[in-house]
């Protein structure tokens, strides 16, 4: 079913106290208690217009039991941004009250309140852009929100052309520090795992190729409150990750191991939720969201 191109934003209710009502019964919540039933009804814009506040007030008035089936209505609540498809039958219940607003309008049963975009995105409202989210802090009960080509592209589950673009050079991008990674001496593919270390939390305990047996690097994270130690190798087999992890079951006092390699012998695989191991892909990718990319191509000149 294709969406509308429109747009609107409904408040259900100051402060949203009429979104529980909406929301259980699929519904949009509005009040305008002088506007009586028949009126609602007849759309008699004539006899409506000098029973609302402002222009402002009539005009949203209009636009929400106007064809209200040509928008895609949203709102923000409990931390999301949640949409819907409406119908254009205008329900009256009388005076609005603290729970229910002075009319309704149902949604359509193929697309009630959802908080997730056609793709199956969560609409949390902190990873949203600004310029979509400032609609929330609209005082009236309907208007158009800024940017309605955007909501439309967020709810259809489309990804900007430009992050698109953003995406594939990083992923490029990413490919050639991978490459780098084998070209690096031991020496500096243990201070980039330093480094990596560092800018996620985790400080150094022991100096790199410290002299505790079978480890590389001990680090402590001072937030979560634990201790790892850390095995870095340029090439690795699965029985030397085996042989590490047992390592790492038998020390008490460490509550992670991170096993990083540049050059895994094989698919390396293990089953310990504790036990993190970095190959060439995981480690590029760390580097890249870390700003260390340019490090590396330093250290290879």
């Amino acid at each position: 079913m294709a969406l509308p191109n429109s747009v609107r934003y409904i408040k259900n209710g100051g402060g949203g106290c009429w979104w529980k009502k909406a929301f259980d019964d699929k519904q949009l919540h509005a009040g305008w208690n002088p506007v009586s039933e028949d009126l609602l009804h007849g759309r008699d814009w004539l006899r409506i217009r000098p029973l609302c506040a402002n222009t402002q007030d009539f005009n949203a008035l209009k636009t929400l039991i106007d064809q209200p089936s040509q928008h895609v209505w949203i709102t923000f609540e409990s931390g999301f941004l949640w949409w819907c498809l409406v119908d254009d039958e205008v329900t009256v219940y009388g005076p609005s009250t603290k729970d229910t607003g002075h009319f309704s309008i149902g949604c359509t049963s193929e697309r009630p309140w959802s908080n997730e975009s056609l793709a199956g995105r969560k609409l949390i409202i902190p990873d949203l852009p600004g310029t979509v989210t400032t609609t929330q802090g609209f005082k009236g009960t309907v208007c158009r929100p800024a940017e309605p080509e955007q909501i439309l592209r967020i709810v259809r589950g489309e990804s900007n052309p430009l992050v698109i673009e953003a995406r594939q050079a990083r992923a490029t991008y990413q490919q050639s520090v991978r490459a780098m990674l084998k070209q690096l001496s031991p020496q500096d593919f243990e201070l980039l795992i330093s480094l990596i270390l560092d800018r996620t939390g985790w400080t150094r305990i022991s100096s790199i190729g410290g002299v505790t047996e079978g480890i590389d690097m001990d680090v402590e994270n001072w937030g979560s409150d634990e201790r790892a130690f850390v095995q870095v190798k340029g090439a690795a087999s699965q029985d030397e990750l085996d042989d590490y992890i047992e390592r790492f079951q038998n020390r008490d006092h460490y509550n992670r191991m991170i096993f990083a390699v540049h050059s895994p012998r094989g698919q390396l695989r293990h089953s310990e939720t504790n036990v993190h191991f970095w190959d060439d892909n995981q480690v590029a990718a760390l580097a890249v969201r870390l700003g260390l990319g340019g490090w590396i191509e330093t250290k290879l000149g």
